[in-house]
């Protein structure tokens, strides 16, 4: 669930970084970071993200040529990273 929300803010960050921010996003961004911390994530919290990523950015949800800049963010590409297989010896 850590890993689903850590994607949902990456989205998030990178929607608000060709859309202005409500005034509500840094407020959602200190309270998931703070579940985080707490080993308390939720669906709720990720929904939440998501609704906000929704308000910011509301033609991407419906777009039909998503072009990935406020998608949730593939945490596999850093989890790949992180296995031993890859580390160059």
């Amino acid at each position: 669930m850590e890993t689903k929300l850590w994607s949902a803010l990456i989205g998030l960050s990178k929607t608000v970084d060709s859309n202005p921010k409500t005034e509500h996003t840094d407020s959602i961004i200190m309270d998931c970071l703070q579940h985080l911390k707490n080993h308390t994530v939720t669906q709720d919290l990720i929904d939440l993200v998501h609704k906000e990523k929704d308000k910011i950015s509301p033609g991407c949800k419906t777009c039909t040529h998503p072009c990935g800049n406020t998608s949730d963010y593939d945490m596999s590409l850093i989890n790949d990273k992180k296995s031993p297989s890859n580390h160059i010896k």
